[in-house]
């Protein structure tokens, strides 16, 4: 009789457990789709620029890719993207890129010209100050890029190190 009830025991609890984790699943999938939906086209997003200047979604370039590129300026993988962003940047004609920092305007600055991309054409550096960027994109980890088609429709979210050859990949599918 003791033995039978433990046994109920442990089975309640082990069914239990298993519903517990099968709705966390659940609405982690569910999590993942809306911010999917969401992101698919470029969402209005409010920045503002190294120089004081709002940066908006009617700022962007239409007909071109866009690549929002969310770093920090002391993260070494973000300093190789920037490398790599600079030295083959001529590569990069019909691609806007925004760099993307909650950083100080004044880092986000320095960064922008220690990796001489600062007066480069199609290039932006924004300085998030409200993490409006971490709201709306949720990203997972630093550097985190956004990679999106003429249309603003989003082609592919890169967790980690982007290189431009990586990038032109995903351009040119």
């Amino acid at each position: 009789m003791r033995r039978r009830k433990l046994k109920t025991l442990v089975y309640s609890i082990l069914l239990a457990l298993f519903i517990f984790l099968g709705n966390k699943v659940v609405d982690k999938i569910l999590q993942k789709q809306e911010l999917e939906q969401s992101i698919s086209t470029i969402p209005n997003f409010n920045f503002e620029t190294v120089n004081n200047t709002n940066f908006t979604k009617k700022h962007l370039k239409s007909g071109m890719y866009t690549v929002f590129l969310y770093f920090n300026s002391d993260c070494e993988f973000c300093q190789h993207e920037a490398q790599n962003i600079n030295s083959n940047y001529h590569l990069l004609e019909n691609v806007q890129l925004v760099f993307v920092s909650t950083e100080s305007r004044e880092k986000v600055k320095n960064f922008s010209e220690e990796y001489h991309l600062d007066q480069k054409p199609n290039t932006t550096f924004v300085y998030d100050k409200t993490t409006s960027f971490s709201k709306i994109f949720k990203p997972s980890s630093i550097p985190f890029n956004l990679i999106y088609d003429q249309n603003m429709k989003l082609l592919k979210t890169q967790k980690g190190q982007l290189t431009v050859q990586g990038l032109l990949k995903i351009v040119n599918q």
